[in-house]
């Protein structure tokens, strides 16, 4: 997969196996809506206000930051994540020193299931074109995120990418 914004290639990730089909408010790679370099700053920014059970140290906060950029590109399963903080300049920026494994990602996101729920609608909310945020239908980002959520468990179940 070539990044839009840089041109750098990076793991091909696969997700046709548990796409609904379904129209969805936000596109897979919110890079469609702003660039990357915006996204990562917004991401940062997010985590930096973090409630503090989720944002013990800085582990934490890195954990929560790959993440959040994971689900905002459409990127789900684990273990491509945890080899995406190794190979992909802006996901190994956002991981910091942290090198996590998919337990670290598995466990982190268990653990912080809700916040991570909320901060990554509060992410697709602030980046939505001013036409969706205006829109007769309001969007709900809770389930947007939800089901970026709910992807990442079920691209985990099928194992390795």
């Amino acid at each position: 997969m070539t990044d839009p914004d840089t041109g750098e290639s990076t793991l091909i990730m696969r997700r046709s196996d548990y796409d609904d089909g379904m129209p969805h408010a936000a596109p897979e790679n919110l890079r469609e809506w702003v660039p990357a370099v915006r996204l990562v700053k917004l991401i940062q920014d997010r985590v930096a206000h973090l409630p503090a059970e989720a944002a013990t140290n800085a582990d934490a906060r890195n954990l929560a930051a790959v993440l959040l950029w994971c689900w905002a590109t459409g990127r789900y399963n684990s273990w491509d994540i945890a080899a995406l903080c190794e190979e992909e300049p802006l996901c190994h920026h956002l991981a910091g020193r942290t090198h996590p494994t998919r337990a670290d990602l598995h466990r982190y996101r268990r653990d912080h299931e809700a916040i991570l729920r909320t901060t990554l609608a509060e992410l697709l909310k602030s980046v939505a074109p001013e036409a969706k945020a205006k829109a007769a239908k309001p969007v709900d980002w809770v389930a947007e995120a939800a089901r970026r959520q709910k992807r990442t468990l079920e691209a985990d179940q099928e194992g390795p990418g």
